[in-house]
Protein backbone atom coordinates (compact mmCIF):
# COMPACT_ATOMS: atom_id res chain seq x y z
CA UNK A 1 0.00 0.00 0.00
CA UNK A 2 2.89 2.35 0.77
CA UNK A 3 4.26 1.79 -2.75
CA UNK A 4 0.92 2.87 -4.23
CA UNK A 5 1.01 6.14 -2.31
CA UNK A 6 4.62 6.80 -3.43
CA UNK A 7 3.65 6.14 -7.04
CA UNK A 8 0.70 8.54 -6.73
CA UNK A 9 2.93 11.21 -5.19
CA UNK A 10 5.44 10.68 -8.01
CA UNK A 11 2.73 10.91 -10.66
CA UNK A 12 1.29 14.04 -9.04
CA UNK A 13 4.72 15.67 -9.03
CA UNK A 14 5.25 14.70 -12.67
CA UNK A 15 1.88 16.13 -13.70
CA UNK A 16 2.56 19.35 -11.79
CA UNK A 17 5.98 19.71 -13.44
CA UNK A 18 4.49 19.15 -16.89
CA UNK A 19 1.78 21.73 -16.25
CA UNK A 20 4.36 24.26 -15.07
CA UNK A 21 6.49 23.54 -18.12
CA UNK A 22 3.46 24.14 -20.33
CA UNK A 23 3.29 27.68 -18.94
CA UNK A 24 6.25 29.10 -20.86
CA UNK A 25 6.63 32.20 -18.67
CA UNK A 26 6.58 30.17 -15.45
CA UNK A 27 9.05 27.70 -16.93
CA UNK A 28 11.40 30.50 -18.04
CA UNK A 29 11.23 32.19 -14.63
CA UNK A 30 12.02 28.89 -12.96
CA UNK A 31 15.08 28.38 -15.15
CA UNK A 32 16.29 31.92 -14.49
CA UNK A 33 15.87 31.55 -10.73
CA UNK A 34 17.65 28.19 -10.80
CA UNK A 35 20.59 29.52 -12.80
CA UNK A 36 20.95 32.65 -10.66
CA UNK A 37 21.68 30.32 -7.77
CA UNK A 38 24.53 28.58 -9.61
CA UNK A 39 28.11 29.14 -8.59
CA UNK A 40 30.56 30.41 -11.20
CA UNK A 41 31.98 26.88 -11.43
CA UNK A 42 28.51 25.43 -12.12
CA UNK A 43 27.92 28.05 -14.83
CA UNK A 44 31.26 27.22 -16.44
CA UNK A 45 30.48 23.49 -16.31
CA UNK A 46 27.06 24.06 -17.89
CA UNK A 47 28.53 26.22 -20.66
CA UNK A 48 31.27 23.67 -21.31
CA UNK A 49 28.72 20.84 -21.50
CA UNK A 50 26.60 22.85 -23.93
CA UNK A 51 29.57 23.62 -26.17
CA UNK A 52 30.59 19.94 -26.17
CA UNK A 53 27.07 19.01 -27.21
CA UNK A 54 26.88 21.76 -29.83
CA UNK A 55 30.17 20.86 -31.47
CA UNK A 56 29.25 17.17 -31.52
CA UNK A 57 25.95 18.02 -33.24
CA UNK A 58 27.41 20.68 -35.58
CA UNK A 59 31.07 19.76 -36.12
CA UNK A 60 31.30 22.00 -39.20
CA UNK A 61 29.99 25.14 -37.58
CA UNK A 62 26.64 26.89 -37.26
CA UNK A 63 23.63 26.34 -39.48
CA UNK A 64 23.32 30.07 -40.14
CA UNK A 65 26.39 31.90 -41.36
CA UNK A 66 26.88 35.63 -41.80
CA UNK A 67 27.97 36.24 -45.35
Amino acid sequence: METDSRVKVGLDALLEALQRQGDRDDHDRGLIVERLGWTPEQRLDANTAFLRFYFSARPHGPLIRDE
